[in-house]
């Protein structure tokens, strides 16, 4: 349902948004995050540089709005997929798939990495902390849930677990390879050991 209180100036901020954004990324997907330059993105986009600039500060601004979809994204899934898990193995099981799946589906692993990247260099920018990711939320909220299910063991702080599980992700995330998928058996390695833990 589209939002009656926003004003054409809104709308028109909105449009000019998503265009640079889509832009970039095309460009990003083209030449590489760093060979991209911003003249060049503003001229495709048809907008003048000042005005990329007022909606993303710098290339990793448009970064981050990448996994910030991303993040919205797999929040959805982990609602939806992980509610009525059997067992502590099938929820991280079912977590690993929606976390690579998801970073998968971008498309280009090198940038899967350069987004990681952005977000170290954003490591002190507390919008990106667990709790205030839509990720992290939906992770907490399931682990929480599945806690008091008896699926999850009991007296873990849930968003110490959910913060440990996205760095685990994030590490591989950071050396996707030719494929995530390389990384299943590491990733599955990790996943036997931690449901061990957290199976009550």
């Amino acid at each position: 349902m589209a939002d009656n209180s926003l004003t054409l100036r809104d709308l028109q901020r909105q449009e000019t948004f998503e265009r640079l954004y889509e832009t970039a990324l095309a460009e990003f997907h083209r030449v590489g995050v760093d060979a991209a330059r911003v003249s060049e993105i503003c001229r495709q986009a048809k907008v003048a540089k000042g005005t990329f600039f007022f909606h993303f500060p710098t290339k990793d601004h448009v970064l981050l709005e990448r996994q910030r979809r991303v993040s919205e994204i797999m929040a959805e899934r982990i609602e939806r997929e992980l509610a009525d898990v059997p067992d502590a193995k099938a929820f991280l099981g079912q977590l690993i798939d929606i976390v690579l799946s998801e970073h998968q589906a971008i498309g280009d692993l090198e940038l899967v990495r350069l987004i990681n990247l952005a977000i170290v260099r954003q490591g002190g920018a507390q919008r990106l902390g667990v709790q205030n990711t839509a990720f992290g939320k939906a992770l907490i909220r399931q682990i929480r849930l599945q806690q008091q299910k008896g699926v999850l063991r009991k007296g873990l702080d849930a968003t110490k677990l959910a913060d440990t599980l996205r760095l685990s992700f994030f590490g591989f995330l950071l050396n996707p390879a030719s494929s995530l998928d390389t990384h299943r058996p590491r990733i599955s390695l990790l996943a036997n050991l931690l449901a061990e833990a957290l199976t009550p």
